[in-house]
């Protein structure tokens, strides 16, 4: 009898352990058999460890990995902000095999929902409001004795840019509504594409510049209807406007400069300029109204 109990506490024992080598883990102390670590694509700069601060480019990071049934590895989104050691390189215990990795950087309060390699979601509510947002999703495969993945991050959205040039404005202007459509607040990460659209608003104090940041919707590039509101501290409005067929592009900036309140500056004129580091954005229109 001892000996059967014996039998059958080491068949559990041996178990537990081969269970516990079928599914990852995540160790906070660093000590797990892969490292995978975030960095900013770069096209001058041969990347290295180190080599780029991410916490200049976004303040928050989500990852997710997903096997190759497509089953989330971790039972919620691993989340590093700018506070935490080593922001930037995940360490984890994970078996042998071929992972998809979903990282998404950005500085929105809430952190993005990852559902799959296809689909990430940004809430859109109580206040919460698109920023600059980077992604990586590519396959790594595991062998025995793990590695360290030096994993490259690309700028998914569009930044449409507002600077008002009045001279002379209403003493009781405070702040502005930004109303904008055409955009997507959800992107797909295997394409990049915004893949819903989407209806932002923000609310902005008054300032000399305001910046937004969209999802080009099923493109690269697409057009925003964007109607804004200058408001007095109770919210009354005093001026108006709508700028419709707005271009926004993946990764470079549109820029409307002109008068809020007068708006007698004549045709939209544009001007592009190249930028050649993919850190920075890849250029800028502006357009004077």
């Amino acid at each position: 009898m001892k000996k059967e109990r014996l039998k059958l506490w080491a068949a559990c024992a041996f178990a537990v352990v081969l269970a516990a080598c079928e599914k990852p883990l995540i160790d906070g102390e660093n000590d797990g058999n892969v490292t995978l670590h975030f960095t900013p694509t770069t096209k001058d700069v041969a990347q290295t460890r180190g080599s780029v601060n991410i916490g200049d480019y976004f303040e928050k990071l989500n990852v997710q990995l997903f096997d190759q049934d497509g089953e989330k590895v971790f039972d919620k989104v691993k989340t590093q902000t700018t506070s935490t050691a080593n922001f930037g390189e995940l360490n984890c215990e994970l078996a042998e095999g071929t992972y998809t990795v979903v990282a998404v950087g950005h500085s929105s309060i809430k952190s993005a929902t990852i559902k799959s390699p296809s689909m990430v979601q940004f809430t859109a509510s109580d206040g919460e409001k698109l920023t600059d947002t980077f992604c990586h999703c590519g396959k790594v495969t595991i062998h025995e004795d793990g590695g360290y993945f030096n994993l490259e991050m690309s700028r998914v959205c569009a930044m449409l840019r507002f600077r008002f040039t009045d001279t002379e404005v209403p003493g009781s202007f405070t702040q502005v509504r930004f109303d904008y459509s055409g955009g997507s607040a959800n992107f797909n990460p295997t394409t990049s594409d915004g893949t819903t659209k989407s209806t932002q608003s923000e609310l902005r104090q008054k300032a000399g510049e305001y910046q937004m940041f969209t999802f080009p919707y099923m493109a690269a590039e697409g057009k925003l209807k964007v109607t804004v509101m200058a408001m007095n501290a109770d919210g009354v409005q005093l001026r108006k406007r709508t700028f419709t067929d707005i271009p926004v592009t993946r990764n470079r900036i549109t820029t409307y400069t002109g008068h809020l309140f007068d708006d007698s500056m004549g045709e939209i004129r544009q001007t592009t300029f190249g930028i050649s580091v993919n850190t920075d954005w890849d250029g800028e229109d502006i357009y004077e109204f």
